[in-house]
Parts: C-alpha cells; structure tokens; sequence
C-alpha cells in the first residue's frame, strides 16, 4: 500500500476506504478509463494553470484551462476513449478543481497498467476518482478532489466565412520540429500564411543574433491540407507559444487555424491506446499592435 501512503500524507486521499457497489449509484457520472497513460499526458500538456473547469457532456469528458484572456487550452476526451460512459443528467456538468492535484494523483499510477474510474454526485460534491493498478499488487486507491461551481470561460472562435480564413492540417511531429531550434531567448513569433510564396512562414524576434525564420511551402510533405483565403500576418508572444509545445510534442495531427483578427487556434489530436483520439486545442490572442 505505499502509493495510498504516499497520497494520504500529501493529503490527496480523503478516506481510506475503499467505494463500495452499491455506493455507484449516488453518482450522476461515472466513467472508466482502462488505461490512463494518454489520458495523463494531455492533462499534464494543459496544466500550465492549477485552477481549471471540467465540462461533463453526453460526448465525453473536457478540461479547460485559461491564462488571463490570452491563452485557452483544453483536453478533449471523446466517449469512446472510455470502456464505461454514464451520465444521469439533464444537462451538462460544469466544475472546477485544482488541475496540479488530479495531475499529481494520476502522476503516481501513469503506467499502462493502471485504469481510472471518475465518478461525480453533483453540486458541492467531490470528484472521486478510483485508480486501480493491474500488477501483482492489485492496488486500489480512492482519491477525491475538491470541487467549485464551474465559471464562465472566453468563448473564442475562428470566423470560417471570413475571406482572411486560413485552415492547415499538419503533421504533428514535423511541426514540433519546426520549434526545436527557437531559441529560449525569443520575445516573440510572427506567423505568416500566405496563397504563394512564402506560404507558411514562423519567424522568431528577439535579440538579432537569435533571430530565426524558416519558410514551408505548400508542397510540403508537412501539409496534409491547406487552404488559404487571403495572407495573414500575426505576432505571439513567444511565453504564450511555449504553452503548446509540450501538448504539440505527442501531436499525431495538428490543425491550425487563424482570420483576420489574428487569433490562432491549434486543435492538436492524440492517439491513445486502442487508437481513440483525444484532442488538446489551444487559442491564442495576438499582439495588438497587428490587429487591423
């Protein structure tokens, strides 16, 4: 029982009991996840802020985290990543919880042999999760986080009928790469997409001698697809970027997407065991000296 040791004295287990059966339900929902390896890693891709809101729906399972107005992120996990869905609600479950502490629990138990039942009674309630590890120890372990009635998030979206609409689909690790080589003393980021030549464009400013600036073209083996209304030129601050890069590292596809305001939108999917998706999406605000 040393993992139940080590979670009690960093007071994440509120009781040391087991649930029981017919305890199940009392839950409005209850989920399990048979493997929370992936599950794990796109949590901990968005937890770059400990207060976030988690929306229950009858599609699946949400996370969203903000950083002041500027940056949105959230995990998506669609209903078929779980073995077991059920939600007894009318509508759907919004709650906030400390996003550092359930990382921290599932931290302990992130190996392929561990599965995971969330289980929620509804307002003022806990969430429960039941982390049961598959190895010659059996271990069980019954954690519950503290829950907040759930806050309005910044509900920002992409114009898709406007003439500056931009949509590309690339391939998730090459567009990581396209980061390996920006260096930690970048201010800031301009992204250029364009009909022809450049076409796609990151260029890094900063300090002279630690500029960079990489140009793709269409035909690249790095597109999947692209469309481009009309050019696009924004600028990001590069500490705003550096929140994608961990979600972006696991990227199997990345879709990104901007118009004429400038806002960026990254909807990055990950392939999970038994090759169910799940999707991390970010939005980022540019700098306002390019807005038009």
């Amino acid at each position: 029982m040393q993992h139940s040791k080590v979670l009690h004295e960093k007071g994440l287990i509120r009781s040391k009991s087991m649930l029981t059966q017919s305890g199940m339900s009392q839950f409005i929902f209850l989920a399990k996840l048979d493997n929370i390896k992936t599950f794990y890693t796109a949590l901990k891709a968005i937890n770059f802020h400990d207060d976030a809101t988690i929306i229950i729906s009858s599609d699946g399972f949400k996370a969203i985290v903000e950083e002041s107005k500027y940056v949105q992120a959230s995990m998506y996990v669609t209903r078929a990543c779980f073995s077991d869905f059920q939600l007894r609600a009318d509508e759907d479950l919004s709650v906030r919880i400390n996003l550092s502490v359930f990382t921290d629990c599932l931290s302990i138990f992130a190996n392929p042999d561990c599965s995971m039942k969330i289980m929620y009674k509804g307002a003022s309630a806990p969430l429960v999760l039941v982390l049961e590890q598959h190895d010659g120890d059996d271990l069980i372990t019954e954690v519950s986080i503290k829950t907040k009635n759930g806050e309005e998030h910044m509900d920002y979206n992409i114009d898709e009928d406007d003439e500056y609409y931009n949509s590309l689909i690339v391939r998730g690790p090459d567009f990581s790469h396209l980061f390996n080589d920006i260096h930690k003393a970048t201010e800031e980021l301009e992204i250029t997409i364009a009909p022809k030549s450049p076409y796609f464009a990151i260029e890094s400013l900063g300090q002279l001698h630690d500029e960079v600036k990489v140009e793709i073209a269409k035909s690249s083996d790095m597109f999947i697809s692209y469309y481009c209304g009309k050019e696009s030129k924004a600028r990001y601050k590069m500490t705003h970027i550096r929140l994608t890069l961990k979600a972006l590292s696991i990227a199997s596809k990345v879709a990104l997407r901007t118009d004429r305001t400038g806002l960026l939108g990254l909807q990055i999917m990950v392939v999970s065991d038994g090759d169910s998706q799940i999707y991390i999406e970010y939005f980022i605000t540019p700098l306002i000296d390019e807005l038009e």
